[in-house]
């Protein structure tokens, strides 16, 4: 496992000026008229940005099994961040024992990359990897720091 400075991981804000148009009405004459104004805004920061199709094809040449587990899942994880698939759909797709699918995703558990919505539903971690915008991604990060864990992980075998 990777080891990172957690204060440094957690820099992910700065604050920028972003220019707003509004029309108001000029009270000397009455007409519409545009303003314009800067307002100080909350923005990510400190992200690299990455393709996920050719990480992944790069993780499937290193050939562990486990690699193309967590490469099949990263691929196939819709736009709210969620990956819906079975044990043995997981296992057929990447050629993987069950088991050792298994055995993946209690690692991807306990090291915080998935969380389990339910039986065969995974939430992807946006610290982690994320697709979409700014607003989206703090919404599924609420999202998956609010909703309680779901018991019933895979059991080890």
């Amino acid at each position: 496992m990777i080891k990172t400075d957690r204060k440094k991981r957690q820099v992910t804000k700065k604050m920028i000026k972003v220019p707003k148009r509004e029309e108001v009405i000029d009270p000397k004459t009455g007409q519409l008229v545009d303003r314009y104004t800067f307002e100080i805004e909350e923005r990510d920061a400190n992200f690299h940005k990455l393709w996920l199709w050719h990480i992944a094809a790069a993780l499937d040449l290193i050939g562990n099994q486990k690699i193309k587990i967590l490469s099949y899942i990263l691929t196939n994880t819709n736009s709210d961040n969620i990956f819906i698939g079975t044990m043995r759909t997981i296992a057929e797709a990447t050629e993987s024992a069950t088991k050792t699918v298994n055995d993946t995703v209690i690692m991807l558990l306990d090291a915080d990359i998935i969380k389990r919505q339910q039986s065969g539903v995974y939430l992807i971690n946006p610290e982690v990897i994320f697709k979409g915008g700014t607003n989206k991604r703090m919404d599924i990060l609420y999202q998956y720091y609010t909703e309680p864990k779901k018991p019933g992980r895979p059991k080890k075998t």
